[in-house]
């Protein structure tokens, strides 16, 4: 017997409402083999996923894979997957053949059947005269999505398992290559906000430079001045963000109560978010190490992320520099300045006090220049021509607040 259903059986009928009924044979249900899973998998409840919603998202994969007479140790193959995949889409959406839900084709449908067979109280609300018709819909919409995590589930795991060969061949190459583009099509299906957590990144860093600059000029005649030299001050402060791992899709709550496979997709999600390597438990790690650390302030947002920001800024680090432009004028560049003060930080600060070796973080700089003679500093610039459209003209003053400049990204 499969040793995650023998467990998790006996704890669905006491403890929740995950309830086995008739529609799939209970012996079936039990009979369901136990799938060949990627080593690290084995470990997941040690690693902090719940142990009973991940015995739950087992269970319906298993069910899945038997309803459409496959076995998953059987899938080692890349078509073994895609047949998988294409049999199992084109089963779940046969319902809509007739118009979008049909009673019948509903009835028919071996993979809706394993959702009446596990939610028990919607075996009769997909009628249209239901009142919780509705709600229904919201539920089927959750079941869906569910559908297609587990099938990035498997998708995910085979590239996992195929890394092993250390030298590829052609075939190799290209089935991943083909594997990738599933990857896309089945990410496509989910409700938005389900991609989004799929996808991003939870470690944000944030490089905000401060550049105040002045410049030196002598007037030539009554419409025309010489630029002699400018001088910059550069003020560095870095934030670290960890973004909350709250998974973010669109359905939340249906009507009346929140979707009964909420917690489920929950489960999917971070369990394809751990194949693909997000570092999601060693961020709650650091998360945990940086609050102790003395050196750095820790904010916390409304929407549970976390920022945290050096405790103070020492005179050193601020850098002033000098640029004589009287043998070449054409230094005095928007361009430039902006190139020469991001090559000097190409590391964050926060980098100092925080090791992050074993992370890639997202890294965002913003960049805010101050003069406080815009008129006359930003129109000297040897570029201004080509920028000049970027600005907005307040007060005989040029700014650029209400419009943020992107530079190289």
């Amino acid at each position: 017997m499969d040793p995650i259903l023998h467990k998790i059986i006996p704890k669905m009928k006491k403890q929740t409402k995950f309830i086995v009924v008739n529609h799939i044979p209970k012996s079936v249900i039990i009979k369901t083999e136990s799938c060949v899973l990627h080593p690290y998998i084995k470990n997941l409840v040690l690693k902090g996923f719940s142990d009973l919603e991940t015995s739950k998202f087992f269970t319906l994969r298993n069910l899945l894979f038997h309803s459409l007479e496959n076995i998953p140790s059987e899938i080692k193959t890349y078509d073994g997957l895609k047949n998988f995949v294409n049999s199992t889409l084109k089963e779940f959406y046969s319902f809509q053949s007739e118009g979008f839900v049909n009673q019948r084709n509903l009835e028919c449908n071996k993979i809706f059947n394993i959702f009446r067979s596990l939610y028990p109280h919607y075996n009769e609300i997909f009628k249209g005269d239901n009142p919780s018709y509705v709600s229904w819909r919201y539920e089927l919409e959750h079941f869906h999505n569910l559908i297609i995590l587990i099938l990035l589930f498997e998708l995910e795991l085979y590239l996992i398992n195929d890394v092993s060969d250390v030298l590829e061949d052609d075939i190799k190459k290209e089935e991943r290559v083909l594997l990738k583009q599933d990857r896309t099509e089945l990410n496509a299906l989910l409700s938005g906000g389900m991609r989004l957590s799929l996808s991003k990144n939870r470690l944000l860093v944030t490089d905000r430079i401060y550049v105040g600059f002045d410049t030196e000029y002598k007037t030539v005649d009554s419409t025309h001045n010489k630029i002699l030299c400018y001088t910059t001050s550069t003020l560095t402060e870095s934030f670290l963000k960890i973004r909350t791992g709250t998974i973010d899709f669109s359905l939340k709550d249906g009507l009346t109560h929140l979707p009964q496979t909420s917690e489920l997709i929950s489960t999917g999600i971070k369990l394809i978010r751990f194949l693909r390597n997000k570092k999601d438990f060693e961020l709650n790690h650091l998360k945990m190490l940086l609050s102790k650390n003395r050196a750095l302030r820790c904010m916390e947002l409304h929407n549970q992320d976390v920022i945290f920001k050096m405790n103070s800024l020492e005179v050193n680090d601020i850098k002033s520099t000098f640029f004589d432009l009287r043998e070449n004028p054409a230094v005095y560049s928007f361009k430039n300045m902006l190139d020469g003060v991001l090559n000097e930080h190409e590391q964050p600060v926060i980098s100092k006090v925080v090791d992050l070796s074993a992370f890639t973080p997202t890294i965002k700089k913003e960049c805010f220049i101050a003069a406080h003679f815009t008129t006359a500093d930003v129109s000297l610039f040897h570029d201004f021509e080509e920028i000049k459209d970027k600005f907005t003209v307040l007060n005989k003053s040029f700014l650029t607040l209400d419009k943020l400049i992107s530079y190289k990204n």
